[in-house]
Parts: C-alpha cells; structure tokens; sequence
C-alpha cells in the first residue's frame, strides 16, 4: 500500500478536517429538512406505520446497495463519488420543491396540484433514489477517515466528528421547529440545496490520497463477487468481528423502531407540537454532543468492547425512563433522550476504533460496506414491525417489549460470545494471517 511521511500524515489531517467542514454544513442543512419532513408526516398522518414506511423506504435501499458500493468505492475514487452524489441529492431535492409548489401553466389552463397523500408518495420515492446514491457517499466518506488520519489519532478524531454532528444535530431540530413558524415546507427544502452546494467545495479543494490495491500476482484484475466475497471472508476469519456485527445487527433491529416513532410519540401519545418534538431530540443530540465531547479528550476503554457494551446498556436505561415518562412531561421523556444520547457515541465510537485498527486500508470499502449491510439489515425489519405492532398493540407498549429484547440480547452477548474479547482476539486472528502470508 502507500506509504506517506510524517508531514503528509499532518497535511491529510488538516485536508480530512477542511473536508469536513463541507460535509457539516451539508447535515445541517439535511437535519433541518428532515425534521420538518417527519412533522409534515406526523401532522398529516398521525400513523405510526406511515412514519416506519418513511424511515424503511430511507433505509431499505441504502442498505441493499451498501454492498456494491464498498467494492466500487474500493475502484472508483473516492472525491469523484462524493461530488456526484452531493449534485444528484441537490436535484432530487429540487425535484421535490416542484412537486410541493406544483405545475401551472396558465397558457394552456393546465394545473397539477399534488394531494398530501401523493406528496407523501412521492417522499417515499424520493427517499428510495436517495437512499441508493447515500450508500455511495457514505462509503467513500467513511472510508477517508483510516486513509487520511493517523492510527493514533482516530479515537480522538472519530470524537470530535460525533461532537461537531451532535452539535449540528441540537440546533437543526430547533432551527426547523423555529423555521415551521414562518416559511413552508417546501421553502424550507432550498436550504437543503444549497448546503449541499456548499458542501461540494472542499471536497473539490481537498486532496485526497489514492491507495493502491494489492492484487495477487496470478490474475490482473479480481471480479465484483470476489472482491465483495473478500469483505465477507476477512470478517468471518478474523476472530470476533462477527460477534461485534452481531451486537450492531441486534441494536439496530430493536433501537431502530424506537426511533423512528419518537414523532408519534410526542403527538400523539403526549399531545404535543413541533416545539416539544424539537425540544425532546434536541435533549438527545445534546447528549450525544457532551458524549462525543469526553471521547474527544479521551482515550477511551482499554478494552473497547467495554465501551461499546457500557454504552449500549446505558443507552437502553434511557430508553425505558422516555417509554415510561407521565404524559405531556416532555421534560421526563427529554431526560431519557439526554441519557441515550450521551452514551450513544461511547458505543459508537468504541466500534469505529476496534474496525479501523483491525482492517487493512486497500479492502476498507469492501469491508466496512459489508459490516454496514449486515449490521443494518435488521433495521428496516424492525422498523416496519415496531410500527405494525403499534398499530395493533399500542405504541407504549411496543416500545416496552422491543426495549426490553434489545437488553436481553446484550446480555446474552457479553456472557456467551466472543463479543467481550473481540479486540484481543481479532489481532491475534491479524498476527496469524500475517505470518502464514510471511510464511507462503
């Protein structure tokens, strides 16, 4: 692979940050239409298996296509990805100005004014193509991280990025909330355009180092099976990781449903408005951000599994005071978010290091793309069963049961898996592929 020089490593740092700044920028932007998405949603609605359609048709397509995206991220480069991708979310999103606005055309007295059921349709369509070209960014953006920031340096780097999110993440909510107030939706979604032009700029500045691919000597060029087949096969050989994908996997299938009907659960079950809902997930990113704050000036577990188990469990307390929080106390149900979110990135965070330690930077596409495909497969599953059962049962409830299943599960993994010691036992795993490559 490439090697560069200490001053390189110190340019690419700073590069890795400018690039950022883009990219912050633009999920301002992105938060504050979200939000006012999902309260267009829950107002016209009140459904909670509309709002988990919403989320599965955002995520379903971005995790299906994950997979290619890692071995094509992997070829391709990556710059070029991430500003085709920033031009093709700005259209979509001028798309959807269109069909808010409407099509008049006095000369030849034609109309087309879209019903708030067909709006809600073409949401769902919007996020679908969205969600495909996400996938894309999201490989390439996440795979800078190893290539341009030194090892020693990646704890701390992956804090400060949760810190600067989480802060985007308080006052998008809040901003969109306040926004609500005074300019439309549709209004509101030109801001969405231009962060994503802003966004553009650094990356076109930046310079982003190229890796070289290691490729065997017997063959000039390996298919897209063979290179995918690779990121399944270092994950499952090498010890732990697939126990570490496990846990994610069981998080996201019961976390995700939770989520995802925060919006339903401030209007519909504690009556309240667009102010509390902002004021509730603005407790969560305020947690999150004084979270990604101690894991920017700290180091961390020594065992990182710890921290990632430490996290997880807390992050379910949280939940099960927002589930049982008295109605219309958002104050309470705030509380519960503010606990969730401040050991979110302590989880988080934990993981990224155990994944960036452990995998070579010339398969890093491949690898994390299938880490993300299996981790988040069990999303849209919960996702649209949570609303289901809602529907059925009750939403409280639902949220109890799937709250409770998600504890369980981690429980089970730290006492009977490989979970607990996954760093030890994935360099002992890395020590033994090297020196049978020595060896051959």
């Amino acid at each position: 692979m490439e090697t560069t020089t200490k001053s390189n490593s110190v340019e690419y740092l700073k590069s890795y940050f400018f690039f950022l700044s883009g990219q912050w920028v633009s999920i301002l932007g992105s938060n504050i239409v979200r939000f006012g998405i999902i309260w267009y949603l829950t107002v016209k609605t009140g459904s909670p298996f509309i709002l988990a359609l919403a989320a599965f048709f955002a995520f379903a397509p971005f995790i299906l296509v994950t997979p290619i995206s890692g071995v094509f991220v992997d070829r391709w480069d990556r710059k070029k990805i991430i500003i085709f991708v920033d031009f093709v979310q700005a259209l979509l999103t001028i798309v959807l100005i269109g069909a808010f606005a409407g099509i008049s055309i006095p000369e030849i007295n034609f109309n087309l004014i879209f019903s708030d059921d067909e709006l809600v349709a073409i949401i769902f369509g919007m996020s679908i193509i969205s969600g495909i070209f996400g996938a894309f960014h999201t490989a390439a953006v996440d795979t800078l991280l190893p290539i341009m920031v030194p090892q020693n340096h990646l704890s701390r780097v992956n804090g400060i990025n949760f810190l600067v999110n989480g802060g985007i993440q308080i006052i998008g909510p809040v901003i969109g909330a306040f926004a609500l107030n005074y300019v439309s939706i549709r209004d509101l979604f030109w801001l969405d355009v231009i962060t994503f032009l802003i966004a553009i700029i650094p990356t076109f500045l930046v310079s982003i180092p190229r890796v070289k691919r290691e490729k065997p000597a017997d063959r000039e060029k390996s298919s897209f099976k063979e290179e995918f087949n690779e990121g399944i096969s270092f994950i499952r050989s090498t010890n732990g990781l697939l126990a570490l994908l496990a846990v994610f996997t069981g998080v996201n299938f019961f976390l995700g449903p939770i989520f995802s009907q925060i919006p339903v659960l401030v209007s519909e079950v504690h009556q309240g408005n667009e102010d509390n809902l902002a004021f509730v997930l603005a407790m969560q990113q305020i947690g999150m951000l004084l979270g990604s704050l101690l894991m920017s000036s700290w180091k961390g577990f020594h065992n990182n599994a710890k921290g990632v188990a430490v996290g997880l469990f807390t992050g379910y307390i949280g939940i099960y005071v927002m589930v049982l929080s008295p109605i219309s106390n958002f104050y309470v149900l705030g509380l519960g978010l503010l606990i969730t979110g401040f050991v979110l990135p302590l989880a988080n965070v934990s993981s990224e290091t155990i994944w960036a330690k452990v995998v070579p930077k010339d398969i890093l596409g491949r690898v994390y793309s299938v880490r993300r495909t299996i981790a988040q497969i069990s999303a849209p599953v919960g996702i649209l069963l949570g609303g289901f059962l809602a529907e059925l049962f009750g939403l409280v409830l639902i949220l109890g049961v799937f709250a409770v299943g998600g504890t369980l599960l981690l429980i089970y993994a730290w006492l009977f898996t490989p979970f607990s010691q996954v760093e030890q036992l994935s360099a002992e795993s890395l020590a033994v592929n090297r020196e049978n490559n020595n060896s051959d």
